[in-house]
């Protein structure tokens, strides 16, 4: 751009001599021509100046209202992204809260074992019930299928009959006695004392060195029950013959007799109730199957469980209380349950470590049951030291019987 003032110079310059040379009348188009030139290029300059600055400005405003838009976009951007990110955590959140609340966990199946507990109980006070004399409880071995099952006989046929029995348990202690006799051809390898070992009835019969049965198989349900033969229900006197019941002795001794039997069940009750739990009791097959869906417990279950309960498929009473506890405190598996849980699952869980105290009640209730089983000796014992007398007396006193 042309600078302006130079410019006006040379006009004024051009005016001041064209004024004194030129005639008055010729003046004023000369004036005019030139003032108008100078004053179209000022203009010309001016007008450029003006619309470079606008230009300028132009630019200037066009780059800052650019350059705001690309801010309250960024801002809008980041404002919507916070909102996407704040909904998507809110979502997610109410999804753990909804699977914490009502997701069923892995171990449901096993916990529903427990459930029908109740179940397994009655089976086995129901088993209890054919273990009394006559009830019809299998019996395997014949000998003692009529030691048990027969009316009482006299004492002595009785004895006999319970050393006869023996020769099939004849331990190392007997063998040292009278080893080689007839009541004691050989050890017993697989039941030695079997039929007058107290453990016979708490842990099942077996070698020496075996570790206890939670579930008993056929023939140690079988020596069990002689062991309640010989320790409780062993003879005291006869049983009456048909005739020998119509006369007035007899009839008392009748009396007598279910007096003394009374007392016996009673003692004998502890024991049997044990063999019950102790035998195979079919209804824990399908809790079994249903709990053996969880990984844990089915880990547990094979590391457990007794060579007859996977044979067959279920356990015994006693057997299944320990699985059932177990599983969950004795098994670390478990822990892998555990560390999955979270939220409500987990304090339902934490509720359900309350049953820890299954594991001490369970270890109370054996000895309790052992006790009763003792207690029930005892008893017997008394009855028989009550009775015995009366028996005698009354026998002798029935028509027919030698003084």
């Amino acid at each position: 751009m042309k600078p302006v003032i130079p410019i006006l110079r040379s006009a004024l310059a051009l005016i001041a001599g064209t004024a004194v040379i030129q005639p008055a009348h010729a003046a004023w188009p000369v004036f005019d021509a030139a003032v108008l030139a100078a004053v179209t290029t000022v203009n010309a300059s001016i007008i450029a100046l003006n619309t470079s600055v606008t230009n300028l400005l132009y630019n200037i405003g066009t780059a800052i209202n650019q350059n705001g838009q690309k801010t309250a976009s960024t801002i809008e951007a980041a404002s919507k992204a916070q909102r996407d990110f704040a909904t998507v955590q809110e979502t997610n959140r109410r999804l753990e809260d909804a699977r914490q609340r009502y997701d069923i966990p892995t171990s449901i199946c096993a916990e529903s074992g427990a459930g029908s507990a109740t179940e397994v109980m009655q089976a086995a006070t129901s088993t209890r019930a054919g273990l009394r004399p006559g009830g019809g409880a299998a019996i395997s071995n014949p000998a003692i299928a009529a030691a048990v099952n027969k009316p009482p006989v006299p004492q002595e046929a009785d004895a006999g009959r319970a050393a006869h029995i023996h020769t099939k348990y004849c331990d190392a202690d007997d063998y040292a006695a009278y080893g080689g006799a007839r009541a004691c051809p050989a050890i017993s390898s697989s039941m030695p004392g079997g039929d007058k070992r107290f453990d016979t009835v708490l842990h099942g019969a077996g070698p020496d060195t075996k570790l206890p049965d939670l579930t008993f198989s056929q023939e140690q349900s079988d020596v069990a029950r002689m062991y309640i033969q010989n320790s409780v229900r062993r003879s005291i006197g006869s049983q009456l013959r048909k005739a020998e019941t119509d006369t007035p002795a007899g009839t008392q001794y009748v009396g007598l007799m279910n007096q003394y039997n009374a007392i016996i069940s009673a003692a004998a009750e502890p024991q049997e109730q044990r063999i019950a739990d102790s035998l195979p009791n079919p209804a824990t097959k399908p809790l079994l199957a249903e709990a053996l869906t969880t990984p844990s417990a089915n880990a547990y279950y094979k590391l457990i469980a007794s060579p007859r309960a996977k044979a067959a498929g279920m356990m015994s009473l006693r057997e299944f209380e320990t699985f059932e506890v177990g599983r969950r405190y004795a098994n670390t598996d478990y822990q892998a349950d555990l560390q999955s849980m979270s939220g409500d699952n987990l304090l339902r869980e934490l509720i359900r470590v309350v049953s820890l105290n299954n594991w001490i009640a369970l270890s109370l209730k054996n000895e309790i049951q052992k006790g009763n089983m003792i207690n029930g000796l005892t008893l017997a014992s008394t009855a028989r030291q009550e009775f015995e007398p009366l028996f005698h007396q009354k026998y002798q006193s029935v028509p027919g019987q030698s003084k």
